[in-house]
């Protein structure tokens, strides 16, 4: 697991959700007596897609707000996870070796993978292993190439932003 090799001497758990109003209605319940567990921090995350990101971190942060007892943190994928992984072409190319990174680091299209808004339609067409595919295997493709990844050399900043965080929570 990714966080198991950034901050190694930590207790995770994860809880995930089926889509966006399954988490926020989880802010509202689950968070209280999560937040109240012994030496609990929380980290949560959610995709950007199509939302303004500050406004859609407000609303996040208004539903934990007077509902969290211990260190808690938003971070917003932006635009989405693969993004993230758009920002580690030698960690795709790691888990996927037909994928030759150099073909698309440079290019001008990557060097905000941030603002990417169809990355995994992009990653089917630029994974040889993948092209056969209708849709990107999301879970199967994040856990291929996320042992791969260099939290230093990426170039997603909200991926940076991720890893910062998780720093903050675990100091």
């Amino acid at each position: 697991m990714f966080f198991i090799r950034l901050i190694p001497d930590i207790d995770v758990r994860i809880y995930s959700h089926q889509g966006k109003q399954d988490l926020e209605k989880a802010l509202r319940t689950a968070v209280p007596a999560i937040s109240k567990m012994p030496d609990a921090k929380i980290l949560i995350t959610r995709d950007q897609d199509s939302d303004n990101c500050r406004t859609l971190k407000k609303r996040l942060l208004e539903l934990v707000a007077n509902r969290c007892f211990c260190a808690c943190k938003i971070r917003i994928v932006c635009r989405e996870l693969e993004c993230w992984m758009l920002g580690d072409m030698e960690a795709i190319a790691k888990a996927y070796p037909r994928f030759k990174p150099e073909q698309y680091k440079h290019k001008a299209d990557f060097r905000e993978v941030d603002i990417i808004a169809d990355a995994p339609d992009r990653l089917l067409r630029m994974i040889p292993e993948l092209k056969q595919n209708r849709s990107l295997p999301k879970i199967a493709f994040a856990s291929n190439v996320a042992p791969h990844m260099d939290t230093d050399a990426n170039t997603s900043g909200s991926f940076k932003q991720f890893v910062a965080a998780v720093r903050q929570l675990t100091i």
